[in-house]
């Protein structure tokens, strides 16, 4: 297993894994150590019709269970137990058992994610006055970004 993410549309919520796998052909993949490679994201399945509750509960369980292993979540694949078979085997506890919990997490998350937002604003904004101060061109701008972002 690789990573994991949830997108929320309303009352809907799409799980998307990665897989980690040994390639045939080592070579032709970015391997790490092991010699495992990694896919891009592919959605998994999208659970429809939830309650808003039951949305924001499979948006915050589901990562915390694969990371953690829990909940019914199993790391390693068998031949007759896919990764989407693993994912659909996550127990989530009973929302009114964690209603109060939730509610705090979905508040700070949200907050959280103003916060980042913030931080990413005032980060361009000192990109931007840092360009202007040494009076960088566009191509010089380009490189700085290309070498910051490696």
């Amino acid at each position: 297993m690789g990573d994991v993410r949830t997108e929320r549309d309303g009352t809907s919520v799409t799980i998307s894994a990665t897989a980690r796998y040994k390639p045939e052909d080592e070579d032709a993949h970015e391997t790490d150590t092991y010699g495992y490679t990694e896919t891009e994201f592919h959605e998994a399945f999208t659970l429809v019709d939830c309650s808003e509750a039951e949305a924001a509960l499979v948006a915050a369980f589901v990562p915390v269970a694969v990371d953690d292993e829990i909940a019914g979540f199993r790391e390693n694949a068998t031949k007759t137990n896919s990764l989407v078979d693993r994912l659909k085997a996550i127990t989530l506890p009973d929302p009114d058992d964690v209603a109060e919990d939730l509610r705090r997490y979905v508040e700070t998350k949200e907050r959280a994610d103003e916060l980042d937002a913030k931080i990413e604003e005032t980060d361009r904004l000192i990109d931007e006055i840092v360009y202007d101060l040494y009076d960088l061109t566009e191509a010089e701008i380009e490189i700085v970004e290309e070498a910051v972002a490696e």
